[in-house]
């Protein structure tokens, strides 16, 4: 059993009181996940060359979910939970503002035994309070749960996305995984050893 981080307690966008609330997902919740805002401004990226990140400029303004994105990924998270996987959400109210998923799928990769983290999201609204590092931290202990070694993160090439990996102690993967690396070609591939 994992233990839960205690949550940063905010003030929500509307300026009422806090009402986060942290609970495991089940399958009727994957609709939800839709609703959180992924919007944000990034005018930084990286790619990999030569085994080393390069950061270029570009500005790109992210609206939100790409069409058919999030039916598509609610289909691969319904899978991911009906094998066994971990879905784990953050609430403020009825809505759901954050979300983690860990897929109990073996990822044999830098000579380890890796669980995918699928899905990492907060909405624009409550990022810079803390949950995603906390929810990174829940997924890391899950991964052990789920008898892994090490967490594998294919993550958006934006700036602000990779860094914030690297400073949870998340280390380039010199060999990604080729299938993971096929679905997700411009991602920077990413692990973190746990075990």
């Amino acid at each position: 059993m994992i233990s839960l981080c205690p949550l940063v307690t905010a003030r929500s966008p509307s300026g009422a009181a806090p009402m986060l609330h942290p609970r495991l997902l089940g399958e009727d919740d994957i609709p939800l996940l839709k609703w959180i805002d992924r919007a944000e401004v990034i005018d930084e990226f990286y790619r990999l060359c030569n085994g080393q990140l390069s950061c270029y400029a570009q500005h790109e303004v992210v609206q939100g979910w790409p069409e058919g994105e999030a039916e598509h990924d609610a289909l691969i998270l319904q899978q991911c939970y009906r094998r066994g996987g971990w879905l784990y959400g953050v609430f403020d109210g009825p809505a759901l503002v954050a979300a983690v998923v860990v897929d109990c799928l073996p990822i044999a990769c830098a000579g380890l035994d890796l669980r995918q983290l699928k899905f990492l999201h907060v909405s624009q609204a409550y990022r810079g309070l803390g949950l995603g590092r906390q929810l990174f931290a829940l997924a890391r202990e899950q991964a052990l749960v789920l008898g892994g070694q090490g967490l594998y993160v294919s993550a958006t090439p934006s700036r602000h996305t990779v860094d914030f990996y690297m400073r949870l102690g998340c280390e380039l993967l010199a060999t990604p995984d080729p299938q993971l690396l096929r679905i997700e070609p411009e991602d920077i591939h990413l692990y973190l050893r746990l075990a």
